[in-house]
């Protein structure tokens, strides 16, 4: 049990930054305490007291843990459990409701506190400043518009590069493999993914076979992608091209 709380600390620390801005878990826990103290509204009580509270005991409950992990059979889940303390929507209500007599001094204190605890976020090597409205890589959002149908949905298979972002830009292209594919310890297999991704060089025949099989209006591979025929060969035709992708259509499924 004992290792099972500290496996959860560790998950705990890494979620609310404990190496770098663990001050904002501070600022919650301060608002979580005062609330105790002065929220005497029921519904308020139970949403930004009692819950996140609940979730804090529960989180480092080892009983708890292991008969989540036994009902979803997935241990890698368990920090979503954290999303329910509502840090923001705690932190904010209780500032709201502690400078309520001094709203601007309020303001400009609670700003300087948050700034002065978290981090800058560009620092990170996961976040990169968008490139566009959609927040994706520009070359993803040119390649999905270019694939996008008007009306109806397309099949299009894609660089594994390109699968997260085509599936956020437009529901209307489906996709024969998704993220499944890309978590490795899941170990997933699909005959397609295997033909696309994995051979040194796509042997074109039977690659062909099965994105028909699949239904692939489109088929997207990057530039120096090997290939051991031309796909143009077997009835596809350059639909268009971008900086680093080749984008190929089907004109058998285009009849």
């Amino acid at each position: 049990m004992w290792g099972i709380f500290l496996e959860s600390l560790v998950i705990f620390q890494n979620y609310v930054g404990y190496h770098q801005n663990k001050f904002l878990f501070g600022i919650f826990l301060f608002f979580l305490l005062y609330l105790w103290l002065k929220e005497k509204n029921k519904i308020c009580r139970a949403l930004f007291v009692y819950v996140p509270t609940m979730m804090l005991i529960l989180f480092f409950c080892p009983i708890f843990r292991k008969v989540f992990v036994a009902l979803l059979d997935d241990a890698e889940t368990y920090y979503r459990l954290l999303w329910l303390l509502q840090m923001s929507m705690v932190s904010a209500y209780g500032a709201v409701k502690l400078c309520s007599k001094y709203r601007k001094i309020g303001l400009v204190v609670m700003t300087i506190a948050v700034v002065a605890c978290g981090s800058y976020v560009y620092k990170s090597e996961h976040i990169t400043k968008a490139e566009n409205w959609y927040h994706l890589p520009e070359e993803a959002v040119e390649v999905a518009e270019l694939i996008d149908p008007e009306e109806g949905r397309v099949m299009a298979i894609v660089p594994s590069d390109l699968i997260y972002y085509i599936r956020q830009y437009s529901s209307r292209i489906n996709m024969p493999y998704g993220r499944e594919m890309l978590i490795a310890r899941w170990d997933y297999y699909n005959d397609i993914y295997e033909a696309m991704e994995e051979a040194e060089v796509i042997e074109t025949s039977s690659f062909v076979e099965l994105t028909r099989a699949y239904g692939c209006n489109y088929v997207v591979l990057q530039n120096e992608r090997e290939l051991e025929e031309p796909l143009t060969d077997y009835g596809f035709t350059v639909y268009a091209q971008t900086e680093n992708y080749l984008i190929y259509q089907d004109m058998e499924l285009s009849k």
